[in-house]
């Protein structure tokens, strides 16, 4: 993804540089596009920290915090690199939150990534629950 970024940045560049009018706000937008793209592709995944679960994809970053996860479970989740499998989120009030910086092909590896990473974060919301004293709930992760 960063290589792409980067080529696209340099096509930018070259239509500012030398193409006249139109191409000019072409390469503007794709400029941006680009430069959007080369920052945010390395920082894409997932960050599992005390506070919470950071799900980062090129488009957005969404921050849960452990006290509103209510379970997880598998999901089909929309990646740079196209439909696959991932893990969803579901909040107290049951909003569904796909973690699109864990998708990938649905392969035997992937689901077994996945499988690892459930019963990891079921491990860590079960541990918020009976630490935190403003949150902790009865019931299965």
């Amino acid at each position: 993804m960063t290589v792409t970024g980067v080529v696209f940045l340099l096509v930018a560049i070259t239509e500012i540089a030398l193409e006249p009018g139109g191409a000019k706000v072409f390469g503007a937008v794709t400029g941006a596009f680009s430069a959007v793209l080369v920052y945010r592709a390395p920082r894409a995944g997932l960050v599992v920290d005390d506070f919470g679960i950071t799900n980062r994809t090129v488009e957005w970053t969404h921050r849960i915090p452990w006290c509103e996860i209510a379970s997880t479970g598998p999901a089909v989740g929309i990646s740079a690199s196209g439909l696959g499998t991932s893990l969803t989120l579901v909040t107290h009030e049951g909003r569904r939150i796909v973690l699109r910086g864990l998708a990938g092909y649905s392969t035997r590896r992937t689901t077994a990534r996945l499988q690892k990473t459930k019963a990891q974060l079921d491990a860590r919301i079960a541990d918020h629950r009976t630490s935190c004293p403003t949150c902790a709930r009865p019931g299965p992760a």
